[in-house]
């Protein structure tokens, strides 16, 4: 008996795509989730994972939002799990090259480009003012731009001692 030829299934492309076109005249395509996580990045006060927990699916995300002290050990150790997944999932997302591009096409339509940041930087260092609120937001321009090396931190793993539960709970 013959066999029959499978027909290949033809990828429907979703219609709610965003496509932009880069600062390189290139076209890029992000998904709805992907737009999503740039918009809440790109939001004051944001980071890899609190776009991440806002735009994607996270087991007990709920407990994220809940304050440490209300939470049981069990709870933390939920929290922490999922703390964790977003930041990776806001890794993953940071190091996609649409993503990357729609993030410089932004900040750059609102004025915020290498040079004029690098300008506002030089004029911070020659003067002897005040001025932490410039500088707070040129900060956060490496920040989002990765232009710097990431801070230190400690790694949380769902292998917590009592006392290590306890230390992070009186914080």
């Amino acid at each position: 008996m013959p066999k029959k030829k499978e027909k290949k299934k033809k990828k429907i492309r979703d219609p709610r795509r965003f496509k932009f076109t880069g600062l390189d005249d290139k076209e890029y395509v992000l998904t709805p989730k992907q737009k999503l996580w740039c918009d809440v990045y790109l939001e004051e006060g944001a980071n890899l994972t609190i776009a991440s927990l806002e735009a994607y699916k996270v087991t007990n995300k709920h407990l994220c939002e809940t304050p440490w002290k209300l939470l049981s050990r069990k709870e933390v150790r939920r929290r922490i799990r999922a703390e964790n997944v977003a930041h990776h999932i806001g890794k993953q997302n940071y190091g996609k090259l649409p993503i990357k591009r729609y993030i410089d096409k932004v900040l750059s339509d609102e004025g915020y480009t290498d040079e004029v940041v690098r300008v506002e930087h030089f004029k911070n260092i020659k003067q002897d003012k005040s001025l932490s609120a410039k500088n707070t937001a040129i900060d956060m321009y490496y920040k989002k731009r990765s232009s710097y090396a990431p801070e230190k931190k400690h790694i949380i793993t769902n292998k917590l001692t009592n006392e290590q539960l306890d230390r992070i709970l009186e914080d």
